[in-house]
């Protein structure tokens, strides 16, 4: 039977993505979308395009439940701000997804660090600051060295390491620097604060601003790993191990990333075991996931969790390494159909992250055609353009764009990534 699904979105979609949204149309399903009208999709995709300011989570389900249609099935890719309000529409339609307050827990970090601790996984000691003089108070507590991240930060946007007490003569100065990158962020991308009666219709327990408050962690040294997995009915089965670079302290900018992580049968199982404990604990029952692994002296802990599939190119990677279309897959779950899978991957990824080395304005940025259509390559994405301000933490944390490169063997894909991004000429003065 013919079924309505609804797709939000506050980003446009790679080639990839609309595959999986044509073999969903093959089996006779309808397929609708609402975003915040940043983009045009593809046409003749969409039975209908709704565009709302998706930021204002209480009105954009009044206005669709004005709407005359119904839906099925609803689900999400990648845009982590939008996953409460995707749990809120589920449960406004009766669909099949994660419980609304499951959803906001995952999207703010403090909540998320509750169920965490509240569900006995290891994570690291934590405190809530919602100002200055609290932050102050709460590396006090911590102590020295330990992390300042946002409570409802993305891409490691305003995090940055307190090492010692020489630190705090440039606290002020960091934290400041970092809120203003946020409010500026909550204007025009994506990071935004749910307002009281949001909070109250999620069921939210202790308010948060996801944009001015912050956490104080202590500071976990050690290799970085994310987890995606797919979630049906509480049961999570992994679909891709991927290894993290990140800027050295006292910054955590992702730099680069390695796919799939390469390690033992025995650390595989701890990943699976320590996955499977994560999502327990969060009481995410229906979604594809997005986890983040330390592994610290003391073992491996939990950096954050997204009930999403993973961002950047990562949802093409997999596809071309496993076969998966995570989209597709997500799409399925909503829809309630019974999935099975048997991962086996086909080669290496390594996508490297285009990272401003200087503060200034884009003059010149050139990418030979060539790359577009080299098969060591399988994505170029910039984000900037000529005329574009960048600038270096804790100011902004900017990144140009990123590509991933191929090869049959970790060294081959990550001598191509490095090849071609030679080619890529830049140029901020």
């Amino acid at each position: 039977m013919a079924k309505n699904i609804l797709i939000v979105t506050g980003s446009e979609y790679s080639d990839a993505v609309y595959q999986a949204f044509y073999d969903t149309k093959k089996l006779g399903h309808k397929l609708y979308l609402l975003s915040d009208g940043s983009f045009e999709p593809k046409p003749e995709v969409f039975e209908k395009h709704f565009r709302y300011d998706l930021r204002k989570t209480k009105e954009t389900l009044e206005y669709m439940k004005n709407k005359p249609e119904k839906f099925d099935a609803i689900t999400i890719k990648t845009s982590e701000w939008l996953t409460p309000l995707v749990a809120l529409l589920a449960k406004q339609y009766g669909c099949i997804g994660n419980e609304p307050i499951v959803a906001f827990n995952c999207r703010s970090k403090y909540h998320m660090r509750k169920c965490l601790e509240k569900g006995n996984v290891p994570i690291p000691k934590f405190k809530l600051c919602k100002n200055y003089e609290e932050l102050i108070n709460g590396i006090r507590e911590i102590k020295t060295p330990c992390v300042a991240k946002p409570v409802g930060g993305n891409a490691s946007y305003g995090t940055f390491m307190i090492k010692d007490e020489e630190d705090i003569k440039t606290l002020k100065e960091n934290y400041e620097n970092s809120i203003k990158f946020l409010k500026e962020k909550a204007i025009d991308s994506d990071v935004f604060a749910f307002n009281e009666e949001e909070m109250d219709l999620i069921g939210v327990d202790g308010h948060v601003d996801m944009v001015t408050d912050y956490l104080v962690e202590e500071f976990m040294d050690g290799h970085e790993i994310s987890v995606d997995a797919l979630v049906q009915n509480g049961e999570s089965h992994i679909l891709g191990t991927e290894d993290q670079v990140r800027m050295d302290p006292p910054y955590f900018v992702q730099l680069a990333a390695r796919l799939p992580y390469v390690c033992s049968d025995e650390e595989q199982a701890k990943i699976k075991k320590l996955i499977e404990l994560t999502i327990k604990a969060m009481k995410i029952k229906n979604s594809a996931t997005h986890t983040e692994i330390i592994f610290t002296s003391q073992g491996p802990k939990i950096v954050e969790i997204g009930c999403r599939i993973g961002g950047d190119n990562l949802h093409d990677d997999m596809l071309n390494l496993t076969g998966y279309n995570l989209m597709f897959e997500s799409i399925m779950i909503a829809l309630g159909k019974k999935r099975i899978y048997e991962v086996k991957n086909k080669g290496h990824k390594v996508l490297k992250y285009i990272i401003p080395k200087n503060k200034g304005t884009i003059k010149k940025l050139y990418i030979p055609d060539e790359l577009q259509h080299d098969p060591n390559n399988f994505n170029i994405e910039i984000l900037l353009d000529v005329g574009d301000k960048v600038a270096l933490p804790p100011e902004k944390f900017d990144y140009v764009g990123y590509i991933s490169g191929s090869g049959e063997t970790p060294e081959e894909a990550e001598k191509n990534t490095d090849e071609a991004l030679k080619k890529i000429e830049i140029i901020i003065e």
